[in-house]
């Protein structure tokens, strides 16, 4: 059953007009839509650029790899940032390179397991984040106002319950990673 072109709604339009239809299938057109719509917002959530998760949705929702040419054809998005949203993209694992009919051309797959794009984002977004998030809270620390004594007391114990949280999530990702690393999602 074909995905119906009206269950495009207002609310997806800002994603949905990243796609282009172009001659294609209007049911072909509304799910490609939809799945950009999707990882869209997922991106939001993230803070991951709009463009990275449109290609990301165009590749998904493609049965059959596409190469740079059908990403470009398929999205009303700069030839730049399809270049860079695809090697983004290939960093994370979240795309393959796959075989192309004896192209000399790059032809992109989604990478399905879900374990990578997990351990990639642990590995480069939040650890990142609790590596450099040592120093800021040692300044935030140093920086609590003279807000009377009971209030400054009560943002140094704030301030020290963020100490705790981080340090207790700094102890919690090599497990978390060896469990992802352990299980098959």
């Amino acid at each position: 059953m074909p995905f119906p072109a009206k269950a495009i709604t207002s609310e997806h339009t800002a994603a949905a007009a990243l796609v282009r239809g172009d001659g294609r299938a209007p049911d072909a057109v509304a799910f490609d839509m939809a799945l950009v719509d999707f990882f869209v917002r997922g991106a939001e959530l993230l803070g991951a650029p709009r463009s990275v998760a449109a290609i990301y949705g165009i590749v998904f929702a493609s049965p059959e790899p596409l190469c740079f040419a059908d990403i470009e054809a398929r999205l009303d998005i700069s030839k730049g940032s399809i270049s860079q949203g695809l090697r983004v993209l290939r960093e994370i694992g979240a795309i393959k390179v796959v075989e192309g009919n004896g192209s000399r051309r790059d032809y992109f797959a989604p990478d399905l397991e879900l374990r990578k794009l997990v351990v990639r984002f642990l590995d480069e977004r939040l650890q990142r984040h609790l590596t450099d998030g040592n120093e800021r809270l040692k300044q935030l620390g140093q920086a609590v106002p003279d807000l009377g004594a009971k209030n400054a007391a009560t943002l140094r114990e704030r301030v020290k319950q963020l100490k705790n949280w981080h340090s207790k999530t700094r102890a919690v990702l090599p497990v978390i990673k060896t469990f992802l690393a352990l299980t098959k999602l």
